[in-house]
C-alpha cells in the first residue's frame, strides 16, 4: 500500500509541475480521501484550488487543517494557516474569530481587538444583530477593555433580551469606571443592573450605600426599605430621613428605633436629625425623633440621659408632649426637683394653650403639695376659671381641706364632711373593655356600675405598700367606693355584644379586621421569635414581634400578657397596663393564667395611682378565687385608701 501511495504522490506532483491542475487536484483529492489526516497533502490540495481560482475550496482545505491545530492547542501553526486563509478570503468570519481568540490567548490584545472589530463590521453590514452583539461582548470581555466598549456591549445585550449577560457587563463597566474615578458613571451602571435584577437585595444595599456616601439621597427613596437597610446604621439613618420627608412618622420611627438598637453610641445622630427638624419649624416631628433616644435611655435604665435629652429639647420652648414625658420619667426616676419643675411648666403650658381642665388637674397637684404658695394658688385659680368654676374661693378651700394637703402655718383645718350613707353592692364580675378603655362591674341583680374611662398615666404613684397597712385591723366596706363611681343601669360595655346576642354576633366581634389578619403559622413564628429576642437582649425587636403576634387571635393572650409584664417591668406603666387589659379580655388557656394576668393588672394599676380600677380588678379575683395570693390584704389596703381619699 505504501508503494502505491508513493507512486500516486509522484504522479500527482508530476501533474502539478506540468500545469495540469485539474488532473493534479483529482490525484491529490484521492490521496486525501485515502488518508484524511495527511495535513501536508491537504495543504497542497488547498494551494492547487487557489491556483485554479477555486477560492472557496482552497480556503476549506486550509481551515480544516487550522481547526485541527487549534483544537490541539498548536496556536502558532493554526494562526499561520488562518492568516493564509484570511489572505485568500479577507471576509472569512470563522477565520477572523479564530484569529481573535488566538491573539487573546497570546495576549496580543491589539490584534484581538482588530480582528473582532473587523468581524463586527461584517456582521453589522449583513444585518446579523446577534452576531454583531457577540463581537461587542467579546471585545468587552478582553482584558483592559475600555468602559465605553463594555457599556455598549451591555446595552446591546439588554436590547436583545439577554438580561443576565447585560447585567454582568454593566457590573464590569461599573468596576472599571470606579477604578477610573468616575463615581457618578459607576453608580449609573449599577443602577442599570438594579433595573435588570430588582430582587438582588445585596446589590440594592450596595447601590443605596454608594448613593448615601455620595450624598445623592434623591436616588435612594425608590430603593431603600427596612429589609434593604438591614442592620447598616448609615442606611437606617438615611431611610429615616426619607420617611420623615414623606411625613411617614411611623416608618421613620421604626427605622430610627432599629438604628439606635444597632448603634446605641450614635444617639447623637438621631438628636442632630431632631435638631434639623426643630430648626425647620416642625416641633412635633422633632419631638417624635428625640423620643426615640429618650425611650432607648429608659430601656437601658439611664434615667439621667432620658431627662437630659428632654430638658435640652425644652430649652427651645414649652412643648406639652415633651413636658408630659418629662413628668412621667422624672416621677419614675424619683427626681423630685425635676418632677416639681416639669409639673409647673406643664401646668403653665396647658394654660397658655387654653386647656383649662388639663391645667387644673396639674395645678391641683401642685397646690396640694404646697397650699401656702401664692404662685400655685394663682395658677390654680386661673385654671379653675378657665374650666368654668364659678366660686373660686370655695373650690380652692375644698382642695386645701383634702386629707394629705399640707396646711399653711397657722391655718385652721376644715373638718372633713360626714360620710354619705353607704350602699352595699354584691359584685358578680368585672369586665374590662380595652378599646374604650372602660371598666364595668356586673352586679348580682344585673345592674351595671360604669367605672368610666381610664385616665392617661402621667405620674405613676408608688406601688401598694401591703406590709405597712395589711396588719392594721379594718372592716372591708366597699359600698362607699362603689357608690361614688356612679351607676349606669342597663348599659353594656362599649364595643361588646349585648346580653342575649346571637353566637354569630359574638363570633363576628372576635374576628380579625383588615390588616389585623395573620395566619396561625405566622403568629406562631412571630411569638417564638419575640420570646427568643427578649431572651437574647434584643428588647425592642422582641416587643415588636410580640405586638404583631398579638394581632393573631390564637396568640393574643400569651403575647399581650407577656408584653404587659415586660413594659411594666421596664417602667412603662401606661403601655403595660394597656397590654394586660387586652390579655384580660381574652379567654385564658388555663384558669391560673387568667388569674395571674388579672393580678398583675391590679398591681400595675395600683402602682400607677389607679387605685379605683385596681380595686375593681382585685375584687374580681377575690370573687373567683378568695384565697389567691395576697389579694385579700390588697383589698383591705385599697378599700381603706379609697375611704381615706373620699374622707
Amino acid at each position: 500500500m505504501s508503494i502505491d501511495r508513493e507512486s500516486a504522490l509522484r504522479q500527482a506532483e508530476k501533474l502539478q509541475r506540468e500545469g495540469k491542475l485539474d488532473l493534479a487536484i483529482a490525484a491529490y483529492a484521492r490521496l486525501v480521501e485515502a488518508q484524511p489526516r495527511d495535513w501536508n497533502t491537504i495543504n497542497t490540495l488547498g494551494d492547487l484550488h487557489l491556483r485554479a481560482g477555486d477560492v472557496e475550496r482552497g480556503v476549506a482545505q486550509f481551515v480544516q487543517i487550522a481547526d485541527h491545530l487549534f483544537s490541539e492547542g498548536f496556536f502558532p501553526k493554526a494562526a499561520a494557516l488562518y492568516k493564509k486563509t484570511l489572505k485568500a478570503k479577507p471576509d472569512h468570519e470563522h477565520t477572523l474569530l479564530r484569529l481573535a481568540e488566538i491573539a487573546a490567548v497570546q495576549e496580543l490584545l491589539a490584534d484581538a481587538r482588530a480582528y473582532l472589530r473587523k468581524l463586527w463590521e461584517l456582521r453589522s453590514e449583513r444585518g446579523d444583530e446577534r452576531g454583531a452583539a457577540d463581537c461587542l461582548v467579546r471585545l468587552a470581555s478582553l482584558p483592559q477593555a475600555d468602559p465605553e466598549t463594555v457599556l455598549t456591549a451591555a446595552r446591546v445585550s439588554r436590547a436583545l433580551g439577554d438580561n443576565e449577560q447585560a447585567a454582568s457587563l454593566f457590573r464590569a463597566a461599573a468596576e472599571e469606571l470606579q477604578k477610573a474615578g468616575r463615581d457618578a458613571a459607576a453608580l449609573e451602571a449599577l443602577a442599570q443592573v438594579m433595573g435588570l435584577q430588582p430582587s438582588d437585595t445585596a446589590l440594592r444595599r450596595e447601590l443605596v450605600g454608594r448613593y448615601v456616601a455620595a450624598g445623592q439621597l434623591e436616588h435612594v427613596a425608590a430603593l431603600l426599605d427596612l429589609e434593604t437597610a438591614g442592620s447598616e446604621p448609615d442606611l437606617l439613618l438615611a431611610l429615616a430621613q426619607i420617611e420623615l420627608s414623606r411625613r411617614d412618622d411611623a416608618a421613620a420611627c421604626a427605622a430610627l428605633t432599629r438604628f439606635i438598637t444597632v448603634a446605641t453610641e450614635r444617639s447623637a445622630d438621631v438628636l442632630r436629625l431632631a435638631g434639623e427638624l426643630g430648626r425647620a419649624g416642625d416641633a412635633q416631628q422633632a419631638f417624635t425623633v428625640s423620643e426615640i433616644v429618650v425611650d432607648d435611655a429608659v430601656l437601658r435604665g439611664d434615667w439621667d440621659r432620658a431627662i437630659d435629652v428632654l430638658q435640652q429639647f425644652l430649652v427651645h420652648g414649652s412643648h406639652i408632649p415633651a413636658l408630659v414625658k418629662l413628668v412621667q420619667i422624672a416621677g419614675d426616676a424619683g427626681h423630685e426637683d425635676v418632677l416639681q419643675e416639669s409639673r409647673e411648666r406643664l401646668a403653665d403650658a396647658y394654660l397658655e394653650q387654653g386647656l383649662g381642665p388639663d391645667a387644673r388637674s396639674v395645678a391641683e397637684m401642685l397646690f396640694e403639695s404646697a397650699p401656702d404658695s401664692a404662685v400655685h394658688a394663682a395658677r390654680l385659680r386661673r385654671a379653675m376659671e378657665m374650666s368654668g368654676v364659678e366660686d373660686l374661693d370655695a373650690a380652692v378651700q375644698a382642695i386645701r381641706a383634702r386629707p394629705g394637703t399640707e396646711a399653711p402655718v397657722g391655718a385652721a383645718r376644715t373638718p372633713a364632711p360626714e360620710p354619705e350613707p353607704q350602699i352595699a353592692v354584691a359584685v358578680e364580675a368585672i369586665t374590662v373593655d380595652v378599646d374604650t378603655p372602660a371598666f364595668t362591674i356586673h352586679a348580682v341583680d344585673d345592674e351595671l356600675l360604669d367605672l368610666g374611662s381610664a385616665p392617661e398615666l402621667e405620674d405613676p404613684a408608688e406601688p401598694l405598700r401591703v406590709n405597712e397597712l395589711a396588719n392594721q385591723p379594718a372592716e372591708i366596706d366597699l359600698s362607699d367606693a362603689l357608690a361614688a363611681l356612679g351607676a349606669a343601669p342597663g348599659a353594656s360595655a362599649a364595643g361588646r355584644p349585648a346580653a342575649g346576642a346571637s353566637l354569630e354576633a359574638i363570633f363576628e366581634a372576635m374576628r380579625p379586621r383588615g390588616s389585623d389578619y395573620r395566619t396561625v403559622a405566622e403568629g406562631a413564628e412571630l411569638y417564638e421569635r419575640g420570646l427568643r429576642r427578649l431572651e437574647d437582649g434584643e428588647i425592642r425587636d422582641g416587643l415588636a414581634d410580640l405586638a404583631e403576634a398579638a394581632r393573631v387571635p390564637a396568640f393574643r393572650f400569651p403575647s399581650a400578657s407577656r408584653l404587659g409584664r415586660e413594659y411594666v417591668a421596664r417602667g412603662h406603666a401606661h403601655a403595660g397596663i394597656e397590654w394586660l387589659e387586652r390579655a384580660a379580655e381574652m379567654p385564658a388557656p388555663t384558669r391560673d393564667a387568667g388569674l395571674a394576668v388579672l393580678y398583675d393588672l391590679g398591681v400595675a394599676l395600683n402602682a400607677a395611682g389607679e387605685s379605683t380600677r385596681a380595686l375593681a380588678v382585685m375584687m374580681e379575683i377575690e370573687a373567683d378565687e378568695p384565697n389567691y395570693r395576697d389579694v385579700r390584704q390588697r383589698l383591705e389596703v385599697l378599700a381603706r385608701a379609697e375611704a381615706e381619699r373620699r374622707g
